[in-house]
């Protein structure tokens, strides 16, 4: 034996112990070092490694207590007391913890260790062929890893005879190599193949077919570790793999120990029984035969092929990915190998588990690998934080989460950073560090993640959040603001905004007029009820120009906008400010119409008594005024249906949505969901595009009629004057002109007005469908259109849908 190695050392500390005796002569000498060999190698004081240094002494004193020593407790409490004011000795707990594993090892054990580890020996019996002395394997005898002995004292060059046939190299030798192959050496038997990564069997060694085939089985198995050993010999930083892939490597380094001590306990066994039977050639029925190794290195090999199919697995995988991988291995009915995958996997989530709750409970993203499945994009503007700034990685989000799971953490932490950052709120949200020491108390990894903890955490980190944006930031004062303003629910105001601006947005487009418009819009203010409005409020209130295109005139760039920041920039986007300039237009645009048809009527009833006398034109002017009633008819109908049963329905279920709201995604969905209600209604989506078209159509023809009425009031008052003068008539000149232009607008106007109720009957909306029966509420046109009576209009789908259940019964 080595003189260097562990065993060799330990025997001498055990000789000089038993005053120099021989180990062939002494019983003392031998028992000792058993006992020694057995307690170097044992892990049983790694199994308790979780227990303080306190519970550790109160198991001791429980422990004389149980024994009646009542007295050698006190002694050991008394000796305990100096041991804590010394400084001499480091490692006291380890001290301690062995101090009391002795006290509880019977005397009867110092032979048969009762200590299991990962890779374990099971207890056989081997029996001499030479001597009828049984030599007993203690079970699971370990001893620290050394280096494998030469044994060139053992080697026999001549051909054996054994068991399997005739064989070129002894069993001793035979059995040598395949330790070394264990771990993935090649020697004098075996030879590194390159090509297949493995090792096999040199050409010149001739081996019996069973022999062989048992060998090669055997060798297997170190193959399997050296496709572990080499992953976790990898070169690994955290730039390329990240923490999650170093700590498997540790992990999987740990295994390789445990194996490690295993191919101690094999070499220790060839040792022992080496010295007994000195150059004895028959080692085939000493205590190390090749049935023995194939049937202590089943399990071991079991466990060694887990490991490498994880780092097969497992390999380019990072962080939760790596986890989720690692997990699925735990779904099988070997319940050693599933212990396996567990204590691996808890090590591997570690990392996940700290970066899980300090984004949980501080809102900091402590990841600088990209292994967590919460994202950060820094290039984000701070007012689009909880929309864009961090977002949930699907791929790296463990497969024992739900996803539900994963959207309460990222949720959690949102709130927390949405709080810091855009509320200027740093203070601790209430109750936010209890929760937190109840889910470490609750939980040491991600596996036993304490939900109910995380849960509750999301609740109190929302509601906090929306009560600081509802009482702080008055955020439902300024939707009520956008309703009002921006989606014209202040009938005062929007009155009287049109009638100031009205000859400032005739103009064309490309005449300055922003600083006009605004301060047309402060009188509007002072002069209607919105000068009682909260005075940050119309603060924010302002004048929006559009970029012209050509021919536009102000009416087709004016806009009124509302500015924002802060949290409420959260809701009002860019995009959401967008969508709602679109609404303004529409709604801006559908006022503007009933208005001209307002004074369009005003018109026609105070200048149509001048023209009382003026018969030739008394025809014309009738059929303008049959033509504006229709059209003063759909413009109320479009503006009454706009602003009640689209805006200020759609305004009611958000106003329901806002009280319910727990989060601040629930307050973002709703706000979506009333945008999305208003667009719809409001003919704005994809679907209602033709329809859109034809509703266009029908306020381009109001406003020819306007022009072809200014023009016809304008010439026949003129007609007038001229005849009190006693001047030549000029009535010949216009009125054919106009009268062609009167019917030519009235039949297209009708035309887009039956199409557009036709697109209406057949929408999928019902709101829609009943906004077509108000506008043809006396069947005017029905009666001049068939394509209106036919079975697709809301007409005829209403009587089918209430026919339907007369008929089933």
């Amino acid at each position: 034996m080595d003189e260097n190695t562990i065993p060799a050392l330990v025997e001498k500390l055990c000789r000089s112990l038993s005053n120099g005796k021989s180990s062939e002569t002494s019983k003392e000498y031998e028992a000792k070092y058993k006992l020694a060999l057995q307690l170097l190698s044992s892990q049983q004081l790694s199994l308790h490694n979780h227990e303080t240094e306190f519970s550790i002494v109160q198991n001791i004193k429980k422990l004389l207590g149980s024994k009646e020593r009542y007295q050698d407790a006190r002694k050991f409490d008394e000796l305990y007391t100096r041991l804590t004011s010394s400084s001499i000795l480091k490692n006291r707990k380890a001290v301690l913890e062995l101090m009391y594993y002795l006290a509880q090892t019977p005397a009867s054990a110092a032979t048969e260790p009762v200590i299991r580890h990962s890779f374990t020996l099971p207890s056989l019996v081997t029996f001499t062929s030479d001597t009828t002395t049984i030599v007993k394997t203690p079970k699971n005898t370990e001893v620290p890893y050394c280096p494998l002995a030469s044994a060139t004292s053992q080697k026999k060059t001549a051909a054996q005879s054994t068991l399997y046939g005739h064989s070129d190299v002894s069993n001793h030798i035979l059995l040598r190599e395949i330790l070394y192959a264990f771990q993935g050496i090649q020697g004098q038997v075996f030879q590194w193949d390159a090509t297949h990564e493995n090792l096999q069997l040199k050409s010149t060694v001739k081996l019996p077919k069973a022999l062989r085939q048992m060998v090669l089985s055997l060798v297997e198995l170190g193959w399997l570790f050296h496709k572990v050993q080499k992953y976790c010999e990898s070169p690994k930083t955290e730039s390329t793999c990240g923490l999650a892939a170093r700590a498997f490597a540790a992990a999987l380094q740990e295994e390789l120990s445990e194996y490690y001590r295993l191919l101690a306990v094999l070499q220790s066994q060839m040792e022992v029984h080496t010295i007994r039977s000195g150059d004895t050639v028959g080692v085939e029925t000493q205590g190390l035969t090749f049935q023995r190794l194939l049937v202590w290195t089943k399990e071991p090999k079991a466990r060694m092929k887990l490991l490498a199919a994880l780092v097969e697995a497992c390999h380019g995988q990072r962080g939760g990915a790596l986890a989720s991988v690692i997990h699925s291995f735990v779904l099988q009915g070997n319940a050693t190998l599933k212990t396996v995958v567990l204590k691996i996997l808890v090590q591997v989530c570690r990392p996940l588990y700290e970066m899980l709750m300090l984004w949980t409970f501080e809102g900091e993203l402590r990841d600088p690998y990209g292994e967590f499945f919460i994202g950060v994009n820094l290039a984000v503007d701070p007012g689009s934080l909880w929309n864009d700034k961090y977002y949930e990685r699907s791929a790296m989000v463990p497969n024992f989460f739900t996803q539900e799971q994963g959207h309460q953490v990222a949720t959690t932490g949102k709130s927390i950073c949405f709080l810091r950052e855009i509320c200027l709120d740093k203070s601790p949200i209430p109750g936010m560090n209890q929760i937190r020491r109840t889910a470490e108390e609750r939980s040491e990894s991600l596996l036993s993640l304490d939900w109910e903890s995380i849960e509750e955490a999301y609740s109190t980190a929302s509601q906090y959040l929306l009560q600081v944006l509802l009482d702080r930031y008055h955020i439902k004062l300024h939707l009520c603001a956008l309703r009002q303003y921006l989606l014209l629910g202040q009938g005062d105001f929007v009155n009287h905004l049109m009638k100031l601006v009205e000859p400032e947005l005739d103009k064309p487009a490309t005449t300055r007029m922003s600083r006009l418009l605004a301060s047309i819009l402060d009188k509007c203010i002072r002069c209607t009820n919105s000068q009682y409005d909260d005075a940050d409020v119309l603060k924010r209130l302002d004048v929006r120009i559009s970029e012209p295109s050509q021919g536009d005139s102000g009416w087709d760039v004016f806009s009124l906008d509302y500015k924002v920041d802060g949290p409420l920039g959260t809701i009002l986007t860019p995009e959401v400010k967008t969508r709602y300039e679109t609404l303004f237009y529409a709604l801006w645009r559908s006022k503007r119409m009933e208005w001209i048809m307002s004074k369009l009527r005003h018109q026609q009833l105070t200048e149509g008594r001048q023209l009382r006398g003026l018969l030739e034109v008394q025809g014309v002017l009738h059929q303008a005024q049959l033509l504006l009633s229709e059209m003063i008819h759909f413009a109320q109908e479009m503006s009454h249906y706009l602003s009640f049963e689209v805006v200020a329905c759609a305004w009611e279920q958000l106003s329901i949505a806002l009280r319910s709201s727990k989060t601040m995604d629930q307050l973002l969905t709703a706000h979506e969901h009333f945008l999305q209600t208003v667009t719809s209604r409001a003919l704005l989506d994809e679907e209602s595009k033709d329809i859109r078209d034809h509703l266009r159509g029908i306020h381009e023809a109001m406003l020819q009629f306007s022009q072809i009425q200014e023009r016809l009031f304008s010439s026949a008052i003129l007609e007038v004057e001229k005849r009190q003068g006693k001047s030549k008539s000029t009535i010949e000149t216009f009125l054919p002109s106009i009268k062609a232009k009167l019917c030519a607008i009235s039949a297209s106007y009708q035309n887009f007005v039956q199409t557009f109720l036709f697109m209406l009957s057949s929408h999928s909306d019902p709101n829609l469908q009943g906004l077509g029966v108000r506008l043809d509420f006396n069947e005017c046109y029905q009666r001049k259109d068939s394509r209106l009576s036919m079975s697709l209009t809301y007409f005829h789908r209403r009587m089918t849908t209430l026919s339907v259940p007369s008929l089933l019964h």
